[in-house]
């Protein structure tokens, strides 16, 4: 029975041996630069080979490079990850492959409120998840949230045996988000046996612990035509670790907004700095009134006790440096808390040598707690003379002073921190057919449906309408006891029986009465749901003066639909946070394509090979028409040892339903307005437009791949890449859609920024549009080198490094005439990318005993690309410094069935840069890319029968 395994060049070992200088090499399953210029596996050698029956001579290279089949080299760069390599790194999530290939964008969210918390997306290059392709054995998955995107925690790590990126556009071949690229995941559909991995990490501090267990069998029937594979995965982080539990984030560390600055002045109007503690609330109440009022700087202690609040000498709308406050900062999350679950089963049955059929199931379960800041008023609350709880010696100076009302800050310990929580299910089903026809003819087709569930809670929310009212308390002239002011005015219209009056003064002061009737949980769920259908047909269907002509072409359809529900109090936006808006939405796409591969010359006295590749799609969207994508590559060899290739393609994306038709959600964040530096919270809006029209990406991609005969077992890539997308759907930020208006005077984002009467920023809306450009490039660089080695005059093993480089030249969004590049923007979540990124491995296997260092270096960059040096921010607080993480593994076999393995990621205990934002509880390092763990220590044992 023949064996497919994915990886990366769509040759068969014979035709790839025959023509390669590195065929001598005899190497585990891993994954090195192929003649192709992907990666390429080869089989090991009898002394350093598994007893795996995967790995046998007669299994078909695939890969997502090309849909050729046959005779082919694509000439598209590919990277891939064997199976190997995974086992060796022990890697237990598929987010954890973002750290192994350098052009993947670490993408894991963390603490944005307004998305699922915990959820990891695939992101090449930097342009957003949206544009990078995710299929699982070569067919696409449905969103996971109706916020769009794939969260790669649904996928079993335990049947998972490759993964190829394609590392350019590849809509011709694989149709709409390929613009960055395709990234597909394989899973081994005919294991034989069965396998078991448990294994258990834990921080250097003993604050972190994952625990992790899969399992997988295998087993064929009927002489080998009928196979039953079955798999299964639990993975759970503990997360919630307290920042203040590493040394780096006990420093309350903010990004301060500069009250004092003046273009003339010599300050900056933001700067890095400790101690910072909040300016306009404390735990128990603080009076903010103008700083005329005799009840300017009041607090009020225990038992609702007023007493002085000491200011810092630097002071702004949420922050000050000095002084006396309070501050929750050490409490922040390093990381959410994450437990997966994960089962797959598949059944396939070989009719004959021509025909199969198979079914596959797919089941996932993600469940992830996030806490957030407890509800806060930062200066903002209105407190009358007459409230029912104001201390006497208070309501005395107000009277004294015919001081009607004031501000008033507090946060509200009492009502415990928010919690951001979500479910995620994924199912997918599918069955399919494939076989054989004519003379070298093969076709494949397929049906699949996914059905998905979302939902998100936010747990300890405020109701804003009943807050405000509770709080706005009198004494009743009935009882003589504090009640709601709705219930003893004049009107009636207004009355609530259930409103519970609020002491809002000193610590501890509210009731679990009042608790009750302004805290709340606000939710939203969705469901998505994904049918497809598809056929694929390759061969060849006559041959040139070169060689064979292969031919692919097919179709697919798909349709979409997103339905989701939220609380009633979201519906009129009455939390204080969320406030998730509901939606429905359906798609639908039919799909045909065509690709060929057309040798030009082979073994003449110009090439050893020269060859043409083309293809071609045209898609028919229900939102917004057809439009036409193509491909065009070239490979040339003038001699076997090198081979130049380069691609030039259009390629598209169209709006997915989130994009289109979602409702507005609300979030509540700083914006500084930059006509006096002043920063305030103000409400965000985001939201779909069913007006978008597709992106269109022209990529070119020029490229050398060198394997020389006079150094066996070198492998060498160097490809130059160049992206440009036209009518870019984004949501352009809120602070530059400010800027663009009230600072640069660009008339077309005015209408987007809501003053309020005082002319202060009351809302920004964010909603999706075509804009202008986004435009990347950059080079990457792949070099591995691989020998068997001799220990006392025997063979013994092989030695392998293998180097992974990227070089980001630049990454731009263009709006409206005004140009960011966010090159070596690390301070944000979601836009920039360092300059330079690179990964090295080298591994030893031999015998029983495998060793691995590694080494990730993430390169220097800026806190912000776009900040002027010692205008918007000190110059040495603008560079951020690079890091380069080091990790060890080690694995020994005591029986053929038992291997113990270990590993230490982030040896060293580097920690990351210092680069906060200035939200009410900051995140002390607010970027991705750096690990905030620490050492992490990773003990496992595996099994195979």
């Amino acid at each position: 029975m023949k064996r497919t395994i994915s990886v990366s060049t769509r040759l068969r070992p014979s035709a790839w041996l025959a023509g390669s200088s590195a065929a001598a090499l005899a190497l585990p399953l891993i994954a090195i630069a192929s003649p192709a210029g992907a990666q390429v596996a080869s089989p090991a050698p009898a002394a350093a080979a598994e007893s795996d029956t995967r790995y046998d001579d007669n299994r078909e290279i695939t890969v997502t490079g090309s849909r050729l089949r046959t005779g082919f080299t694509a000439p598209t760069p590919v990277t891939a990850i064997g199976d190997a390599q995974i086992e060796s790194r022990a890697l237990n999530t598929v987010a954890e492959l973002n750290y192994e290939i350098p052009q993947l964008r670490i993408n894991q969210n963390i603490g944005r409120s307004s998305e699922p918390v915990g959820q990891n997306v695939a992101d090449l290059r930097a342009l957003g998840s949206a544009r990078t392709l995710l299929l699982l054995d070569g067919r696409r998955l449905a969103a996971t949230s109706p916020f769009g995107g794939i969260d790669t925690n649904i996928f079993p790590v335990s049947l998972i045996n490759g993964v190829e990126v394609v590392t350019g556009g590849a809509s011709a071949a694989y149709g709409s988000d390929a613009v960055a690229g395709v990234i597909n995941f394989s899973i081994d559909k005919n294991f034989e046996g069965l396998k078991v991995d448990a294994s258990y990490g834990q921080s250097k501090y003993d604050d972190f612990h994952r625990p992790v267990i899969s399992a997988a069998a295998g087993k064929s029937f009927l002489d080998d035509r009928l196979h039953v594979t079955v798999a299964g995965d639990f993975f759970r982080n503990t997360g919630q670790t307290r920042v203040a539990s590493r040394p780096w984030g006990r420093r309350n560390s903010v990004l301060f907004n500069n009250l004092g600055y003046t273009p003339t002045n010599g300050q900056t109007k933001n700067f890095i700095a400790d101690g910072a503690t909040f300016s306009r609330m404390t735990f128990g109440g603080l009076i903010v009134a103008p700083a005329t009022s005799p009840l300017y700087g009041i607090q009020f202690g225990p038992n609702g006790t007023p007493q002085p609040f000491v200011y810092g000498n630097r002071i702004n709308t949420v922050f000050q440096l000095g002084g006396q406050g309070d501050s929750i900062e050490d409490e922040g999350n390093i990381m959410p808390r994450i437990t997966r679950y994960s089962g797959y089963g598949r059944l396939s049955y070989e009719a004959s040598d021509s025909l199969s059929f198979w079914s596959e199931l797919l089941w996932s379960r993600v469940e992830v707690q996030s806490d957030l800041a407890p509800n806060y008023d930062s200066g903002t609350l209105t407190i009358r003379r007459d409230n029912a709880f104001l201390p006497t010696s208070i309501r005395d100076i107000m009277t004294a002073n015919n001081i009607p009302s004031f501000s008033f800050g507090r946060m509200n310990l009492e009502d415990g921190f928010s919690e951001n929580n979500s479910v995620t299910r994924a199912m997918r089903y599918a069955a399919g057919a494939e076989g054989k026809f004519g003379d070298g003819w093969s076709w494949d087709a397929f049906v699949q449906r996914s059905d998905n569930r979302f939902r998100q809670e936010s747990v300890n929310n405020r109701i804003q309408a009943n807050w405000f009212a509770g709080v706005d308390s009198v004494i009743s002239p009935l009882t003589g006891q504090p009640v709601c002011r709705i219930n003893a005015d004049a009107s009636t219209a207004n009355d609530n029986p259930a409103c519970v009056p609020i002491n809002v003064f000193g610590v501890g002061s509210i009731s679990q009465a009042a608790l009750d009737w302004y805290r709340g949980t606000s939710f939203y769920a969705a469901k998505m749901r994904q049918n497809a259908a598809g056929l694929n047909v390759a061969g060849t269907p006559f041959a040139t003066w070169a060689g064979d002509v292969s031919l692919a072409f097919g179709g697919e359809y798909r349709r979409e639909t997103i339905n989701s529900v939220s609380d009633a109090v979201s519906l009129v936006s009455g939390w204080r946070s969320i406030n998730q808006q509901p939606f429905s939405g359906k798609l639908n796409v039919k799909e045909v394509y065509a690709e060929v591969g057309v040798p030009l010359a082979k073994d003449a006295r110009f090439a050893k090979s020269l060859e043409l590749n083309g293809a071609i799609r045209y898609a028919d969207y229900s939102s917004s028409g057809g439009v036409t994508t193509w491909k065009v590559g070239l490979n040339y060899s003038p001699i076997s040892d090198i081979r130049f290739r380069g691609t030039l393609s259009r390629d598209i994306r169209a709006a997915n339903i989130n994009e289109l038709f979602s409702g507005r959600n609300q979030v509540i964040n700083t914006i500084v307005d930059p006509r006096d530096n002043v920063a305030n919270f103000v409400t965000q809006l985001t939201g779909g437009n069913p007006a978008l029209d597709p992106e269109k990406a022209d990529t070119k991609a020029v490229g050398v791949v060198l394997q020389p005969g006079f150094v066996p077992g070198l492998s060498v890539s160097l490809d130059y890449y160049s992206i440009k997308i036209k009518d870019a759907i984004t949501s352009v930020p809120a602070q530059t859609i400010v800027d663009n208006c009230l600072k640069l005077g660009i008339d077309s984002f005015c209408p987007f920024v809501e003053l309020d009467g005082a002319g202060k920023i009351s809302r920004v809306t964010a909603t999706l549009i075509n804009t202008q450009t986004v435009k990347t490039s950059g080079v990457d660089f792949e070099a591995a080198y691989r020998r068997p080695v001799e220990w006392f005059g025997q063979s013994d093993g092989t030695i392998g490094a293998r180097l992974l480089v990227t070089y980001v030249h630049d990454l731009k969004l263009t709006t409206s005439g005004v140009t960011i590049d966010y090159v070596g923007d690390l301070a944000t979540d979601y836009s920039g990318q360092p300059r330079w990124k690179a990964n090295f491995d080298l591994t030893y296997a031999g015998g029983p005993l495998k060793l691995g260092a590694y080494v990730r270096y993430i390169g220097s960059g800026k806190f912000r690309s776009f900040y002027i040096d010692d205008v918007d921010l000190p110059a040495d607080q603008n560079h951020v410094k690079g890091r380069a993480y080091v990790d060890l593994s080690a694995a020994y076999k005591i029986t053929d069935a038992i291997e113990l393995y270990g590993k230490i990621d982030n040896l060293f205990n580097n920690a990351p840069p210092i680069i906060p934002n200035n939200i009410v509880q900051p995140t002390v390092s607010n970027s991705q890319m750096f690990d905030k763990i620490g050492r992490f220590y990773v003990a496992g044992v595996r099994l195979k029968l």
